[in-house]
């Protein structure tokens, strides 16, 4: 049975869509508050940099395996309750790191992944569904901004907060934050899927979790992501490493770039196609994480922000959009499960990989590395779009004649 679409018309910004835009922003505020300052708690607990990854790595594990069963499931039965299972997961395994030893909080990250895992695959199909397939790119990219936007604000303000006073306050604060975006959750009416049975009667396989139309653009978002881990990880210990303190000033103007250009970034993508969007893309990251690797100054930090704030924020609602438009309609929630488990498994790898190379040569030499992956998405990109669809062409042509 083919799940249609939630929106019945043409419409954009209709009650629905604003208030999951305002549980998405909530949600995922709570969630990136923790993600600079546990590796930095971790080191302040006396762990070791393999275990500051963990905090990270750990958690992406299981929020990973849990997309892949999860998208697929979710084309079939309610998401909203998944998406509230989520959140009481997030917020209660949050809570819980204000009295537990560190060795412990690795383990209770295993658990805050499946809420993850939940709660992000969740928005990420409701959005799908609500969002007019003629307005793709501008309403994923604007859902994608109410992402973007915590995942710089978040670290800002929880950089700051730990800097002033203590973790435990990070914690409460995310705790409120859930709590918000789940009540902004309650408000958003769904029509309720029939014949919920017939869906899930169908046995489950892995191939079921992974929709292969969207394995390109997931594949590109890999790439992308092990960058912004090490962004969003290591940040904070970055700014010791070059003895900046005002370090989260990088967050300003990653942010400040992805709000000028994202009303527009949208539109173009919906207008004239991702190939106009993800290249010029790929070379403003490129330009930003070298010109980070580099710097030492609060200049040099805000100009790099710029240049990667614009080219992530272009680049990720992009690739998203355009993983779900080349899925079936039926298809959209493993599509977006497909998508997403490419960030996870992005961050669990770049977590590691470049904890590693921060270890045994400097935070700036692998922001310096990370740069190889985004030449990489730009290699592949390009191969993908001009050498093999130009391929595909010449031999329909020669099938014709």
């Amino acid at each position: 049975m083919e799940i249609k679409s939630h929106s019945n018309s043409t419409k954009l910004w209709t009650k629905n869509y604003i208030f999951m835009l305002f549980a998405n922003l909530f949600i995922y505020l709570a969630f990136y508050m923790l993600t600079p300052t546990l590796p930095a708690y971790a080191k302040l607990c006396g762990g070791s940099s393999l275990e500051a990854s963990l905090v990270v790595s750990t958690f992406s594990i299981t929020s990973l395996l849990v997309r892949l069963f999860i998208g697929n499931i979710m084309d079939k039965i309610e998401v909203k309750p998944l998406l509230f299972l989520g959140g009481i997961i997030l917020g209660a395994s949050t809570l819980s790191y204000n009295y537990l030893p560190l060795d412990a909080i690795i383990v209770v990250r295993v658990i805050q992944g499946i809420g993850w895992g939940l709660a992000s695959t969740g928005a990420a199909a409701i959005f799908s569904n609500i969002v007019p397939k003629e307005k793709r790119g501008e309403g994923m990219g604007y859902y994608s901004l109410s992402m973007i936007v915590s995942m710089a604000l978040s670290p800002l303000i929880a950089i700051e907060i730990m800097n002033l006073s203590s973790f435990k306050n990070i914690v409460f604060i995310s705790i409120a934050l859930v709590i918000i975006g789940v009540l902004f959750l309650s408000q958003v009416n769904l029509p309720k899927k029939t014949s919920v049975k017939s869906n899930l009667s169908k046995k489950f396989s892995l191939a079921d979790a992974f929709e292969k139309q969207a394995a390109l653009p997931s594949l590109l978002c890999f790439l992308l992501v092990i960058t912004l881990c090490g962004i969003m990880s290591y940040i904070m210990l970055y700014g010791k490493e070059i003895n900046i303190s005002s370090i989260g000033i990088y967050f300003i103007g990653f942010v400040a770039m992805i709000l000028i250009t994202r009303p527009f970034v949208g539109k173009i993508f919906d207008e004239k196609g991702h190939a106009v969007i993800i290249i010029p893309s790929a070379i403003s990251l490129i330009i930003g994480l070298i010109i980070l690797s580099y710097a030492n100054s609060t200049l040099m930090l805000v100009v790099s922000s710029l240049f990667y704030g614009l080219g992530y924020g272009a680049a990720q609602p992009s690739l998203q959009a355009w993983a779900v438009n080349r899925s079936p309609s039926n298809r959209q929630g493993a599509a977006n499960g497909t998508f997403l488990s490419s960030m996870d498994l992005s961050y669990t790898f770049g977590s590691i990989l470049l904890s590693f190379i921060a270890e045994h040569k400097s935070y700036a030499i692998m922001y310096r590395f990370s740069s190889i992956f985004i030449v990489l998405l730009l290699v592949v990109y390009s191969y993908n779009i001009f050498v093999a669809n130009a391929n595909e062409s010449e031999a329909l042509e020669e099938e014709i004649s």
